[in-house]
């Protein structure tokens, strides 16, 4: 057994993103975990943003396009699967009281249309049962994409730009540089 078998996945799993990174086909294979995320919410996407524009932070803007298209491709097919397969909405979005929190979005999505959806697609988390709900009024799932590409936009953003210079601002911070010389004598104590 070599001596890579050995390290703990979530290690190779850096290793392996620090390696490829670079790659030219990585966004669009990055842009798969948001748009699975509708149905199989598996590991964070904001944390995948900001790792890999800390690892390559002249791609940043790259990657928040991928993250944005994902999430808006992710929309319009469950906004397909709700309106022309035939998938029912509760099951699609989990529980009874997922069924309830859809009725009442759907209220709202009566009131304030496309830009209801643009608002909550704003916020960091999948958008999932906002986009269900749009799919249960009827609005046609190329407008969920648009939508949901250029309000996505805005968060993906900002977490490549957290990742790509955030820990650059950080050690700017005089607080820091302190607490940073205070570890180093610490750990060599």
């Amino acid at each position: 057994m070599d001596k890579a078998r050995r390290l703990p996945l979530r290690i190779r799993l850096i290793q392996w993103s620090a390696r490829h990174v670079d790659r030219p086909w990585l966004p669009p294979v990055v842009a798969g975990f948001p748009a699975a995320d509708f149905f199989v919410p598996v590991m964070p996407n904001q944390l995948l943003l900001t790792g890999l524009s800390a690892l390559a932070p002249h791609r940043w803007p790259i990657f928040a396009l991928a993250f944005a298209a994902g999430t808006a491709s992710g929309g319009m097919v469950m906004a397909y699967a709700v309106q022309f397969v035939d998938v029912a909405p509760a099951g699609l979005a989990g529980t009874d009281e997922a069924a309830d929190a859809v009725a009442e979005i759907t209220r709202y999505l009566r009131l304030h249309g496309l830009w209801y959806l643009a608002a909550i697609a704003l916020l960091p988390w999948t958008p999932r049962l906002t986009v269900v709900a749009c799919a249960v009024v009827g609005i046609h799932p190329l407008a969920i994409l648009v939508t949901l590409f250029f309000a996505r936009l805005v968060p993906s953003a900002a977490l490549g730009m957290s990742g790509a210079f955030g820990l650059q601002l950080a050690m700017r911070s005089v607080l820091l540089q302190r607490l940073s010389v205070r570890l180093r004598e610490l750990l060599r104590a």
